[in-house]
């Protein structure tokens, strides 16, 4: 699949400076949103004017502040499949017949593309990053210059550690779109935030654990 049959756009929404993200194919048209929590009828509207037909969610993670759009979503889109990693799918449960669960390295088709889930715990258990051509949509896992907060019931910072090694190991020319916009930036690339990120720049689990 050529770069260029990918579609993607960026939109920032709500209180909590989310990003969610339209992903599709430029080529067939379909197009998954990504953590749609708030201001549906934005994101709708949003790939309707780009010509783009939504048919897919898919999640980094389930808390709220990315979920809670849903179910809107759900009555004003015909959406045939929503993708939640399995450790996360429990919180979707009302839309079972929908849901899909998937696992490190599964492939997300929409239309003539595909994603690939990569299954990045810390924040949450269920926490996952897609990665497509040239880009990596990093949810809570990596935000520019940060990472997402590991202070929660479920959160583990030592997975996140682990997780962030998977990040590094991408091309540093991949770019990275975050979860929220807490950055200097709203988007950055691997490289760069092997470079400025503090916590990318960490070499042991040890050090990690102590910042």
């Amino acid at each position: 699949m050529e770069k260029n049959s990918f579609y993607i756009k960026q939109i920032e929404v709500g209180m909590m400076q989310n990003f969610n993200y339209l992903i599709g194919c430029s080529e067939t048209k379909e197009c998954g949103v990504v953590d749609p929590a708030f201001e549906v009828d934005r994101l709708l509207s949003t790939a309707k004017k780009d010509g783009m037909n939504v048919t897919t969610a898919l999640f980094t993670h389930t808390h709220y502040d990315h979920v809670d759009g849903i179910g809107d979503l759900t009555k004003r889109a015909e959406i045939g499949k929503i993708y939640v990693h399995k450790n996360e799918a429990k919180a979707l449960s009302e839309f079972k017949e929908k849901v899909i669960e998937i696992d490190d390295g599964s492939a997300i088709p929409i239309g003539k593309i595909s994603l690939k889930a990569l299954h990045t715990p810390g924040h949450l258990p269920g926490c996952v990053c897609f990665l497509g051509n040239n880009f990596v949509v990093t949810g809570d896992t990596l935000f520019t210059g940060a990472i997402g907060r590991c202070d929660f019931p479920e959160s583990n910072p030592k997975d996140m550690y682990r997780s962030l090694q998977k990040l590094k190991e991408l091309p540093d020319d991949i770019i990275v779109y975050p979860g929220h916009d807490y950055g200097a930036s709203t988007s950055s690339t691997i490289g760069q935030e092997k470079k400025t990120n503090p916590y990318m720049m960490i070499s042991s689990e040890e050090s990690f654990l102590r910042m």
